[in-house]
């Protein structure tokens, strides 16, 4: 019989990784840079909405004295100081088509279609970006960005030659770009404000309503509801 012999045989040495800053932590620095780079580009305007929203203490109300008058007879501007919009109003494009709107959104805010004016006793729509391309023509692509801020009570002040009407928040929904109701006639004074949600999608639309409380909204002038155009767009501009 033969001796067997036992070999032992050793677990081959790995030498260990070494760790390199330039390999290991370079590489995803510099994609955390470049998408944060990026990031900034397309939404510094929203960047900057939210950085003016949290850092900007709106006046109280309490300390906010009601003044019927606007600054001067021309003056068409929209300002909600609880989110630090101010923003012309253009009153002068009368359709709903969709271009022609947009074209008007460079400028300002738009108020919608036929909807009842500033003094009269209905339904005052008005619509505004919440988000848009750094490259697109206009200044007021982000002028709504922060309108979900609102909550009931808020103040929004609508100048329009030389009277200054006040609203305070009374509510805010969701609703589909298809949902025009929200645009139907009211027998009180009232503002809707409308834009795109959530911020940086044309899925839906965020909508807020406020009621007048200065002027004596008793003294608003009467809407014949034939002189009432019914909107006919299918949906709300992008």
């Amino acid at each position: 019989m033969s001796a067997t012999t036992t070999r032992k045989f050793k677990k081959p040495v790995h030498p260990k990784a070494k760790i390199s800053f330039r390999k290991h932590f370079v590489p995803p620095f510099l994609g955390i840079a470049m998408f944060a780079s990026v990031f900034g580009l397309l939404n510094s305007q929203w960047v900057i909405a939210q950085v003016q929203y949290r850092t900007t203490q709106p006046t109280p109300d309490s300390s906010f004295v009601i003044n019927t008058s606007a600054p001067n007879r021309t003056s068409v501007n929209l300002s909600i100081p609880k989110i630090n919009v101010n923003a012309p109003v253009i009153y002068d494009e009368k359709s709903y088509d969709d271009d022609k709107i947009l074209v008007a959104l460079r400028s300002g805010v738009v108020h919608y279609g036929t909807t009842a004016m500033p003094g009269q006793a209905g339904n005052i729509v008005v619509v505004g970006h919440s988000s848009g391309q750094p490259w697109a023509p206009g200044d007021y692509k982000f002028v709504f960005t922060m309108l979900d801020k609102l909550v009931t009570g808020d103040r929004i002040i609508l100048d329009y030659e030389g009277t200054r009407y006040i609203f305070k928040v009374t509510g805010s929904k969701v609703v589909k770009p298809t949902e025009m109701s929200v645009t139907n006639p009211t027998d009180q004074p009232q503002l809707t404000l409308i834009t795109c949600t959530p911020v940086g999608t044309m899925r839906d639309r965020l909508v807020i309503t406020a009621r007048q409380v200065s002027p004596n909204p008793a003294t608003a002038t009467k809407v014949d509801p034939k002189a009432i155009k019914p909107v006919t767009a299918s949906s709300f501009p992008q």
